[in-house]
């Protein structure tokens, strides 16, 4: 029976070893010098060499001609230990031995022993992450101090389930992935010494699949020279890998540059069909993506057929399909969302429609609320200002200069006619005087402003209708302003005003360069002096945290500093801070008097003697018929027998008066009980 093509081309020395040259030194050194550690922890990916390794340090040390750093791999201890046979290498599977009592009976009680034929005694613990927690600490004494013939080799794929008092124990070295070149230099070597007939973009192809590892690039070259009978190519490693070819990789990426989110879910519908995993093609997107964003980067560079590890033709293809996304921002965006893919792809119930998603979040930015979308939308509407600026004027800046004093008037620009100078001039009636209708008509051509003109000889038609006005203004600049934002140099001491006319000198140079997306951030903004700083400092709405997060970036802090400095003389220090939110205007609250309310309201000395402490009830207005009721002749004697009477208490007085003011108020006789306001001195009263 033959063995696997991984194992049948193991390797024999530290010198086949690939893509671990750091771990292969520092073992060699170790055998050379006689400074061999007594344990040792290999970790890394699948694959990537950690058993074969292990017994390769086992061949150093047992070998007829040990210690040495070239192991023969001939004598009989090198082939036994080649084939898992020899007395002295224990080589134990922690994944089926995970109990303290496997550690006890197969490592604590024999390291005692001395060896059987060689030198030393050698545990390779393989996949020792899978021990229990009491498994390692019955180790832990062994592992620190076990005798000096004794020699521990831990291998584990998941170093971080290994206990910290373990690893403080060990030796440690992290294996690498391999590189794609280097599994094909390794499976170029296996074909030819297997006789295979292989077409090198098959070879790339199976590399690009096994990840780094190189046993799972043997195990694929191994079954696709079985279903070809050893005739490799491309077409068959792309059949049993499942492989989406090249061509419908660029066709799918130039429907996402293009924005076409109908025939990307065309594609993906003709794509399920196939029966092709939807997780491998996501990393396999995710690769070409990749490729375009280097290419995007680093253009013609001489360096980009290496870096994508393609040739020369290819890198032309991936450069010429990256111009179609037009900024490296985009597919950087897309990377991030394939990336958030693969990992919602794990516990997706519906992989197809999480994909789609995906597609529309790549495709169609304005489906997508984050802020790297809101940058991308931005950037396609500054590219659509550019290519083709709006007919009306939006900014300050672009309005016409007015004339100044002693200009010729042949020299003022064209002047817009109003909707009054545009309507025909109204016909003045035959009845009027002929000074009246020329009047009439100087109005209509505004030689004479309607201001002048005597309200009595204006009629109705002659009023010049209200212009519409642009309400979508970036700063609002009065003629003063446009004189005053010239002439600015380093020796003006930064006033104010100062300030001010810099700034809009800023927003000039902006517009000039079609630099829309920082005036927008501007909007609404006003610079005044920092003290703190000496420099430039400008306020921005209360609401505008967005503007000044953009603000600060650095890109644009660059351009904004380049500019202070280019009109201003010196470079000047740039904070950006928010105003403060405008106070509502606080609304009068009516006073509200609560029904029976008592408040303090002293009588005049002339209608009742003032009392001590006295309280009176508040009195409602009391109704017309009420007030205009003759009063009795005799008042004077009323009221010197009613001060006769004695003094009511307190109660009576507020209840009864109550009482008859709501009667009167509601014209019926209201009543109510008499409400006395003392503590009982029980305490279980409320």
């Amino acid at each position: 029976m033959s063995l696997s093509l991984y194992r049948k081309y193991r390797p024999e020395t530290f010198l086949d070893m690939m893509g671990q040259e750091h771990i292969a030194t520092t073992l060699k050194n170790a055998v050379k010098t006689n400074q061999v550690s007594h344990a040792y922890l290999f970790c890394g990916p699948r694959g990537t060499g950690k058993t074969t390794t292990a017994r390769l340090l086992a061949k150093a040390l047992l070998c007829d001609n040990a210690p040495t750093d070239q192991p023969c791999s001939a004598c009989l201890a090198c082939r036994e230990i080649a084939d898992g046979m020899h007395p002295d290498v224990y080589e134990l599977d922690a994944a089926s031995r995970t109990g303290v009592e496997n550690v006890r009976e197969e490592i604590i009680g024999r390291v005692q022993f001395s060896p059987t034929r060689g030198s030393y005694k050698i545990y390779i613990i393989d996949e020792v992450h899978m021990l229990s927690t009491a498994a390692f600490n019955a180790l832990l004494k062994t592992l620190e101090e076990p005798p000096s013939h004794v020699k521990f080799i831990l291998c584990t794929t998941d170093p971080h389930k290994v206990p910290s008092t373990i690893q403080s124990r060990c030796q440690r070295f992290d294996f690498h992935r391999l590189s794609e070149s280097q599994i094909t230099e390794r499976l170029l070597y296996i074909c030819k010494a297997e006789g295979y007939q292989v077409e090198p973009e098959a070879l790339n192809l199976i590399a690009q699949r096994s990840f780094g590892g190189m046993r799972d690039a043997i195990g694929s070259l191994e079954q696709i020279a079985v279903f070809a009978r050893g005739n490799i190519t491309y077409l068959a490693a792309e059949s049993m890998l499942g492989e989406v070819s090249a061509e419908q990789m660029f066709s799918l990426a130039a429907l996402i540059a293009e924005r076409n989110v109908a025939a990307c879910f065309a594609w993906v519908a003709s794509f399920t069909q196939s029966g092709t995993d939807i997780a491998q093609f996501v990393r396999d997107l995710s690769h070409h993506l990749r490729n375009l964003y280097i290419a995007s980067v680093l253009g013609n560079d001489p360096s980009l057929p290496e870096l994508l590890e393609t040739d020369r033709e290819q890198s032309r293809r991936y450069l010429e399909q990256a111009k179609l996304f037009g900024s490296v921002d985009r597919l950087a965006d897309a990377l991030v969302v394939l990336g958030d893919l693969s990992s919602q792809l794990r516990f997706s119930a519906n992989a197809r429609l999480a994909f789609e998603i995906a597609l529309t979040r790549m495709a169609r930015p304005d489906a997508d609320l984050t802020l790297e979308s809101l940058a991308a939308r931005i950037a396609i509407l500054e590219g659509q200002w550019a290519k083709n600026p709006p007919a009306g004027r939006f900014l300050a800046d672009d309005r016409p200069e007015r004339p100044s004093v002693g200009q010729d008037s042949s020299e003022q620009p064209e002047k817009t006619p109003s909707l009054a100078e545009q309507a025909p001039a109204e016909q003045v009636p035959a009845g009027k005087a002929p000074a009246e209708q020329a009047l009439a008509e100087q109005i209509s051509a505004g030689q004479i402003p309607v201001e002048q003109v005597p309200a009595e000889h204006i009629s109705k038609e002659q009023v010049p209708m209200e212009q519409p006005t642009t309400i979508f203004v970036v700063a609002e600049q009065t003629q003063e302003e446009f004189s005053d934002s010239s002439d600015l140099t380093a020796s003006e001491e930064l006033t104010a005003d100062v300030a001010r006319r810099l700034l809009l000198q800023v927003d000039k140079e902006l517009t000039k360069a079609k630099k829309t997306s920082i005036l927008l951030f501007l909007g609404g903004a006003s610079a005044r002096p920092d003290p703190k700083t000496s420099g430039l400092l400008i306020e921005l709405p209360s609401g505008a945290s967005f503007n000044k997060q953009n603000l600060e970036r650095p890109e644009n802090r660059e351009i904004l500093d380049s500019l202070v400095k280019k009109l201003y003389g010196r470079s000047l220090p740039i904070s950006y801070v928010l105003g403060k939110p405008k106070p509502e205007a606080e609304k009068p609250r009516p006073e509200v008097e609560k029904l029976g309310q008592m408040v303090e309201k002293p009588k005049p000395e002339a209608e009742k003697p003032k009392l001590e402490n006295e309280m009176l009830w508040v009195e409602a207005e009391k109704p017309a018929q009420l007030a205009e009721e003759p009063k009795p002749e005799a008042e004077e004697p009323r009221q010197e027998a009613e001060r006769s009477k004695p003094e009511p208490s307190h109660s009576e007085t507020g209840s009864r008066s109550f009482d008859e003011i709501l009667s009167a108020s509601f014209g019926a006789s209201i009543f109510f009980d008499e409400v006395t306001t003392e503590l009982s001195d029980d305490k279980n009263h409320r």
